[in-house]
């Protein structure tokens, strides 16, 4: 038997519930710097079950970004307009979701594949960014630290970009 890892976050809409499976957690995009956006901009989707009057559940995805510097000495949290993880969220909410991302998601065993098949995709392209392959290496690394310090911004929606 497998056991799954989960987490449950109360909100004002019903019990949000995030499972520890690849399929819940996507790494849609990668970035690199700019001239207007000097950072890397990582998309990452969430899926999860929202637990409705403990009656029905709907399967939701919702979107954030983190922007990293190269050395991940600046960290940030984007919140696009549409789809936002964070999205139509209370104080207390958004700071229990913030709270999943830096103490649950980045331990996740879905979280570090993701990012594993994407080093390897880089390794395997002919056109290997140094940068890129930086960046997703120490996203492996990523303390939850930095994660709850990194501020969170809203952003106009960049999924077309």
């Amino acid at each position: 038997m497998n056991t799954v890892d989960a987490k449950i976050i109360k909100t004002q809409y019903g019990s949000e519930v995030y499972v520890d499976d690849v399929e819940h957690i996507n790494f849609k995009s990668l970035h690199g710097p700019k001239v207007n956006q000097p950072l890397y901009r990582i998309e990452f989707e969430i899926g999860y079950f929202l637990l409705k009057e403990h009656r029905y559940y709907e399967y939701e995805k919702n979107y954030f970004w983190l922007a990293v510097s190269e050395d991940l000495s600046k960290v940030i949290i984007q919140e696009p307009d549409m789809e936002s993880l964070f999205g139509a969220k209370s104080e207390d909410e958004r700071k229990a979701t913030k709270e999943l991302l830096s103490q649950w998601l980045i331990h996740t065993e879905a979280y570090k594949k993701q990012i594993n098949q994407h080093i390897n995709d880089c390794k395997n392209s002919n056109e290997t960014n140094e940068g890129i392959m930086a960046v997703l290496e120490k996203l492996l690394t990523i303390s939850a630290a930095d994660i709850e310090q990194a501020p969170i911004e809203k952003l106009a929606a960049l999924r077309a970009v």
